[in-house]
């Protein structure tokens, strides 16, 4: 073999040991960003499918967005910055989630402000299917991831997004608006509106427009409405269909607070059309 194609082969295989290098070398410092990129691709998946399984399975008690009906609110700072040390737990916020939402909770440990469901008698069932729920262990993560979400709007790290109110993309009359409220602020839980709804605990709906014109001298149907979903204790009600009235009420106290006054005035629009 000539000297000349020695030196070619030499040079030929130098270089290729080079280029392989670069292509390495490049590949090294992809990966962590292609880590990175994977664990958000991952993360922003199980964020999407546990807003399905949260709108499923907890919604009905803890609010749509997290507000609280008849369970606490999530999306709260009290709820990210002191809930931990008030119960002691020594690990994370998303093992609390899971460890609660997985077991459940026989008894509410704030039971004057977050009485549960009135015909539940566990205030949070078991949701896992470790404890004979129905969720499944990634299940319950992914709602926990979900939740987690939540933390820095509600704490205050990140501004949360402003709500773009274009007439084009909200439904157009109140009462549409106030039958939407209705359903998401977890009052179908409760009351009946015939074709609407089915719940047995608190007062039927039916023809609340009419009747509350009824209830106090003086009193448009309106401002009793509005007074009614803002102080629960108010006015008691004789009759509720499983017998007479809780006294006090059982209704969450909270809907001042969870609700915007525009939401109240919608869903009072709405109960009131109800004749």
């Amino acid at each position: 073999m000539s000297n000349n194609r020695i030196q070619v082969e030499i040079i030929i295989g130098t270089l290729a040991i080079i280029i392989s290098s670069v292509i390495l070398l490049v590949v090294g410092f992809r990966e962590p960003v292609k880590l990175e990129e994977s664990e958000l691709h991952q993360g922003a998946e199980a964020i999407e499918f546990g807003a399905k399984l949260y709108t499923d399975s907890c919604a009905e008690c803890h609010g749509l967005r997290g507000e609280g009906v008849f369970g606490p609110p999530f999306n709260d700072e009290h709820f990210f910055t002191e809930r931990l040390q008030e119960v002691g737990w020594p690990g994370s916020m998303e093992d609390f989630i899971v460890a609660t939402a997985s077991s459940g909770r026989p008894a509410s440990t704030r039971p004057e402000q977050w009485p549960g469901k009135p015909d539940s008698p566990w205030k949070m069932p078991a949701w896992s299917t470790e404890y004979g729920g129905p969720l499944r262990p990634d299940q319950i993560r992914a709602i926990a991831a979900y939740i987690m979400n939540w933390e820095p709007a509600a704490t205050g790290t990140v501004q949360p997004p402003d709500v773009i109110d274009l007439p084009d993309l909200r439904l157009a009359d109140p009462i549409s608006r106030g039958k939407s409220v209705f359903s998401t602020a977890g009052c179908i839980a409760c009351h009946t509106i015939e074709g609407v709804s089915t719940g047995a605990v608190g007062p039927e709906l039916n023809n609340i427009g009419t009747v509350a014109e009824t209830r106090v001298a003086g009193q448009t149907a309106e401002d009793y409405i509005h007074t009614a979903i803002i102080d629960p204790n108010a006015f008691i009600v004789e009759e509720c269909p499983p017998g007479p009235c809780a006294s006090p009420s059982v209704m969450p106290a909270t809907f001042g607070q969870t609700l915007t006054e525009g939401q109240i005035e919608d869903l009072v629009a709405y109960l009131s059309s109800l004749k």
